[in-house]
């Protein structure tokens, strides 16, 4: 599977399917692949790939001041930010047909989330999927200044002693300017195939804050 998808175009679908299965989601993000639309549902696996290592998130100084506006928590309330992040967006691609997904993969212990609140009120966060030593990013939220920010760099403070990788999928700037590279798909495969094998290093991703 993996050296058939160096042949997938680097720019578009690699295939089609009818439905958001949670549990052919595992597989496919386990090859490299992750869903980004639906009626169809299409599959893209992109070349170049962005990766961020934990070691290599980009703190700003003057973003440090902010910290304490915010709580930190882990699966606190996942699907409450996943909404939020539909809900924030003008077209989103966050349907029906992800949150049923989601909640499947949240029931099964494989969607986690790191969420920030303004006392009791949920601000932002980013979720993903852990899979071996792998966070796969789906998306992020802010709807406070600084929040998206925060939420990455907590993210990696939590991840770097464990030895994960983060898979950003696609390009963007934000990401960029946080520390993330773009890695050839071959490369990522590779590290991919390794990676997913491993144990995580912690039982429970909530406990680890």
């Amino acid at each position: 599977m993996y050296s058939d998808l160096l042949k997938a175009p680097k720019d578009s679908p690699v295939f089609l399917s009818e439905d958001l299965d949670p549990i052919f989601m595992l597989k496919a993000y386990s090859f490299g692949l992750f869903p980004w639309s639906t009626s169809p549902v299409t599959w893209w696996c992109p070349d170049p790939r962005m990766i961020l290592f934990p070691k290599d998130i980009y703190r700003q100084k003057s973003i440090r001041r902010f910290f304490k506006f915010y709580e930190c928590k882990l699966d606190e309330n996942t699907m409450a930010l996943i909404k939020l992040c539909a809900d924030t967006r003008e077209l989103s691609w966050i349907d029906e047909h992800f949150i049923k997904a989601y909640e499947k993969l949240l029931d099964l212990g494989f969607l986690h989330s790191l969420e920030l609140y303004d006392k009791d009120e949920l601000v932002g966060g980013i979720y993903g999927l852990i899979i071996g030593k792998i966070f796969f990013a789906e998306s992020m939220v802010s709807i406070r200044k600084n929040v998206s920010k925060i939420a990455m760099i907590k993210l990696c403070d939590i991840l770097e002693p464990y030895d994960f990788l983060i898979d950003c999928q696609v390009y963007n700037k934000h990401l960029e300017f946080m520390g993330a590279k773009a890695y050839k798909r071959k490369k990522f495969l590779e590290l991919l195939e390794d990676m997913v094998q491993k144990d995580s290093g912690f039982t429970n991703f909530k406990s680890i804050l």
